[in-house]
């Protein structure tokens, strides 16, 4: 074995770079698998200086690009040789674009010799979305509809944040929403809410995020079969998951492929949950 998870991971205290309380997820799943003593979040690194969702900083490089730069920025402030970052996106699931997905990319960096490890997991029952409104009302049924209180929501002007403009976040109490809304509404006619994406303000997200990294966490900890090394990871997907009604493939996946980054060897593997057949929703004969 080129480098087992043992020789790894044994012993060492996995610091995770977030201000959102993302050790929360992060951490316990990577201890279930991997032989790590520990994990902490890294105090005083500032992530979003990378980007925001609200955009009052504005993103500049693509998911991975800036989880890596998360985790690497993370050592630096830290001193930490074992950094774990991850970056969420939101927007249309692509095989069925009514339905909205989490895309959540986890970046693990080993300083000891500066090797990145990555995972990227698609979800769809995150929390999501946003509404231009003119009433108080028109906010608060929103709100209603997003799991409010607990999901935590933003207000400002407008969609898109413009400097200048206010912009409160982390909205939790109905009193405080409405007058926030009523304020905004009165000083411009109308106001956009959408959901606070950060993962302390979005429990269906934070739940993604721990999904995401015990994936990952079992990535980490899986050989090759043909050469030994370690991360043998899911690379691709096949589509083609038959409808249940009629057996049409649709674009549901229907086996996951692993690979190797050393030796290329690669492996079909049936899916995780276990489902052989795809709802006639989303089959292209039974409902084009």
């Amino acid at each position: 074995m080129k480098d087992g998870p043992v020789a790894r991971f044994a012993g060492r205290t996995l610091a995770i770079a977030t201000i959102h309380g993302k050790e929360r997820a992060i951490g316990p799943a990577f201890l279930r698998i991997l032989p790590l003593a520990a994990f902490n979040a890294i105090p005083d690194v500032d992530t979003d200086r990378f980007g925001t969702f609200s955009g009052d900083v504005r993103r500049t490089m693509d998911p991975l690009e800036a989880c890596i730069a998360k985790a690497r920025h993370g050592a630096a402030v830290s001193g930490a040789d074992l950094v774990c970052a991850s970056e969420g996106s939101f927007g249309p699931y692509p095989p069925a674009p009514f339905l909205t997905c989490d895309e959540e990319v986890l970046v693990l960096y080993d300083a000891r010799d500066d090797r990145v490890f990555h995972h990227r997991h698609v979800a769809l029952e995150t929390v999501f979305g946003g509404e231009h409104c003119t009433s108080v009302a028109a906010v608060e049924a929103f709100a209603a509809r997003m799991r409010f209180p607990a999901h935590g929501l933003v207000l400002r002007p407008q969609e898109q944040w413009r400097p200048g403009d206010v912009l409160y976040k982390g909205l939790h109490d109905a009193l405080e929403l409405r007058a926030r809304a009523e304020g905004l509404i009165a000083a411009h006619g109308a106001c956009w809410v959408e959901t606070d994406m950060r993962a302390m303000a979005n429990p269906t997200r934070m739940n993604v995020i721990a999904e995401a990294a015990g994936r990952f966490a079992d990535e980490l900890a899986r050989v090759c079969p043909a050469c030994g090394a370690r991360w043998f990871r899911i690379s691709s997907t096949r589509s083609g998951l038959p409808c249940e009604l009629c057996g049409w493939p649709t674009e549901g996946i229907r086996a996951y492929i692993r690979s190797c980054v050393e030796c290329g060897h690669s492996a079909a593997e049936d899916r995780p949950d276990g489902r052989t057949t795809a709802d006639p929703r989303h089959c292209p004969n039974c409902n084009p």
